[in-house]
């Protein structure tokens, strides 16, 4: 896979190619190796310098973003691979992130090789790397007891499906083999530290004391990061504390962190401009004023946000979860969804001015997602793309208008349906988008309305292909969830979760991509599917967007971190605290 890397220009980063073609980061995620790669070579520091004599000015920093969706202490098994972000200080991956590029590093796995059967995966394991608490070594056992958790019939992790094709083969106390017979081009971003947490070994020993399946009036298990954990409170707080040994790869500066949940971000700028927060994310508007007010704005390296809507209630009759095919005249789950119409789709996308969105969110920054889910500068774009986009999605309210009327809708029989204007983590202007776009599409005579049912209700509605979610705009890209794992996880009647729209020719496109691990067969295949998905309109395709977090330069002097980890914070390593 490519990413981009934010500078003077535009850059591509083609490091550890034959694996990260393939690649894709998750954000509900669920199936499927990489061919002939070689193992990374780059090893981190075995040591960091402890902490300094100088203390910073805070004892424990406070960041703050919207309440978690889901929150519990077996995450491996309850949680999906983005939503505990937080926890990213207390547990390591077997393949790690370089912090300011996004490249795959060794981390928990000092080198890993693809075996000859062009499938499985060998792993050579660190030696020394000590367990929070007097829960001892890292060792092979607890790599297995992670793999059985996650992959258990009861867990409902996002991964599960792709971990119960790979059985964990025991070489040694160190050498382990991930064992499958499946293609599966996004089994390394899984498990590397592009997801938290997806297979970040925890201590078998720890997790058995605390009976299994600790829930939240118990604790999380002992990880091998260089914190561990504190107290948390659903809803409300988590804390962590710095380890108190020298960690084998870092040490962090302030001796506690603690993650404030709090959805308004009109609450969390009061809380930093009164020094109660320390970090934050907000929206840009509210940046501005922080700026005014002496506070300061980091941001990512790369460009690992896709600012994109996708249609809902566009799902195919077939039976998934708590849905049972209905054998459907026009083949859908809902034979009455409005945006069934690609004339309606494309006319909903022709309403939205983009030039006017970035100028008032993103300052003029965003660069435009002109094919959802696909890297302008990949090695399968296609230039046609970019040259059609305009005809295509570009805004023209008066082809809007006449797009709806071929579809047969006017004044007198208006478009009507609801887009979910919910908080969204990771994108603090998700309910202001909503509203936005509410505007421009009543421009044009559509009744669109917002709706706030909370993501817990929907998503049980989602399991069950629920009516309440026909005619229901859902679904915003907040992450770099691109290419192979994108469209199976959002566009592909193959796999759970299932939750963007879905077509037949799109259906046919995905599986041949999907089908091979040679690098070359796969990038064609995203072409291919590039040019399936370009004129159906499965969304309405926005911008690529760093993240930006804003910070009291009196508490952190500085944070360099590429974005790539998913989580709005990742590599809490690289926030350095002001030293007294």
């Amino acid at each position: 896979m490519v990413r981009l890397l934010r500078g003077g220009s535009t850059t591509i980063i083609l490091g550890l190619m034959a694996l990260m073609l393939l690649a894709a980061c998750s954000s509900d995620g669920d199936d499927e190796s990489t061919s002939g790669a070689a193992a990374p070579t780059a090893v981190p520091a075995t040591a960091v310098a402890p902490a300094p004599d100088a203390k910073p000015t805070v004892e424990k920093l406070v960041i703050s973003d919207a309440i978690p969706s889901v929150e519990s202490n077996n995450p491996w098994k309850l949680e999906n691979p983005r939503t505990p972000y937080y926890m990213r200080p207390m547990y390591e991956s077997l393949i790690g992130v370089d912090a300011l590029t996004g490249e795959f590093v060794p981390q928990l796995a000092t080198e890993f090789s693809v075996e000859p059967d062009g499938t499985s995966l060998r792993f050579i394991l660190r030696k020394g790397v000590r367990f929070h608490g007097d829960n001892g070594e890292f060792t092979a056992a607890d790599v297995v007891a992670t793999h059985a958790n996650s992959s258990a019939e009861d867990s409902v992790h996002t991964h599960r499906t792709q971990y119960r094709r790979v059985t964990v083969e025991v070489v040694n106390d160190y050498e382990i083999v991930f064992r499958t017979d499946v293609p599966n081009p996004e089994l390394i971003p899984n498990i590397s530290e592009r997801n938290t947490i997806s297979m970040e070994p925890y201590s078998a020993k720890d997790m058995a004391a605390l009976g299994g399946n600790p829930d939240l009036s118990s604790r999380l298990p002992a990880g091998t990061g260089f914190y561990e954990y504190d107290d948390r409170f659903q809803g409300q707080f988590f804390r962590m504390k710095r380890v108190p040994y020298q960690h084998w790869e870092n040490q962090g500066q302030f001796e506690e962190i603690e993650m404030r949940f709090i959805s308004e971000a009109s609450t969390r700028l009061a809380g930093l401009l009164t020094a109660e927060i320390h970090m934050g994310q907000l929206p840009r508007d509210q940046q501005q004023q922080a700026v005014a007010e002496g506070l300061k704005v980091a941001r990512a390296k790369v460009l690992a946000r896709e600012r994109t809507l996708l249609f809902g209630g566009m799902q195919l009759d077939k039976k998934y979860a708590n849905y049972e095919a209905q054998g459907t005249a026009c083949g859908y789950a809902h034979c009455d969804s409005v945006f069934l119409d690609v004339k309606v789709r494309r006319a909903l996308s022709k309403a939205i001015n983009r030039a006017s969105l970035n100028n008032a969110f993103f300052g003029g920054e965003g660069i435009e997602v002109h094919n959802i889910h696909m890297i302008p500068t990949a090695s399968y774009w296609n230039p046609a793309w970019d040259q059609n986009f305009q005809e295509q999605y570009g805004y023209d309210p008066a082809a809007a208008l006449a797009l709806l009327a071929e579809a047969g809708y006017s004044t007198s029989n208006p478009l009507e349906f609801k887009i979910d204007g919910t908080a969204v983590g990771g994108f603090p202007e998700a309910g202001d988008f909503a509203e936005t776009f509410v505007g421009f599409w009543q421009e044009i005579g559509v009744k669109a309305t917002l709706d706030l049912t909370d993501s817990t209700t929907s998503r049980a509605w989602g399991r069950s292909f629920d009516v309440k979610l026909n005619n229901r705009m859902a679904g915003w890209m907040t992450s770099n969830i691109v290419e192979t794992q994108a469209f199976r996880v959002h566009n592909w009647a193959g796999s759970a979760p299932r939750g963007g729209p879905e077509f037949p020719e799109l259906e046919v496109a995905i599986l041949a991509q999907r089908n091979t691990v040679d690098p070359v067969r796969a990038l064609d295949g995203l072409r291919q599917v590039g040019d399936v998905i370009f004129p159906l309109h499965i969304g309405i395709p926005i911008f690529w967007i760093p993240d930006d977090i804003v910070y009291n330069p009196e508490v952190v002097a500085s944070y360099e971190w590429s974005g790539v980890p998913l989580g709005t914070y990742s590599s809490f390593q690289q926030i350095k605290a002001v030293l007294e």
